[in-house]
């Protein structure tokens, strides 16, 4: 645990929630394995394709951002494919090789934080 005074995040926003996390997919596809993180978990829905479920539904995705960590150099980029935290309350991530969803050649970690607004009030 970091030994240090932290500050509150502010938004001009109402409500700003960050769910953060990251998840584990072995080489050459195969199940998501949650590693770290609260209020969500994960399952790969089609080759390349995973989705993260949150356990709450909020009003809005405001931004989200993923990265793919492997000790080997692997040619995917994170990308949001949809989402829908009000009624589904997922956000489905493609991991591509070019503009198509691609398992991952390597064991492959994804980190991501999606900030999620918990109010209508703007």
């Amino acid at each position: 645990m970091a030994n240090r005074n932290f500050s509150r995040v502010q938004a001009l926003n109402h409500e700003i929630k960050l769910i953060s996390g990251n998840f584990s997919i072995a080489a050459s596809g195969g199940a998501a394995t949650k590693v770290q993180g609260l209020g969500w978990s994960v399952a790969k829905s089609n080759t390349g394709e995973y989705t993260i479920t949150l356990e709450d539904s909020y009003v809005a995705l405001q931004a989200c951002t993923a990265t793919v960590q492997a000790a080997v150099a692997v040619d995917l980029v994170a990308q949001i494919a949809s989402h829908d935290v009000v009624t589904a309350k997922t956000i489905v991530l493609n991991l591509n090789a070019g503009a198509t969803p691609t398992e991952p050649s390597a064991v492959t970690v994804v980190h991501f934080q999606a900030e999620l607004r918990n109010s209508t009030v703007e």
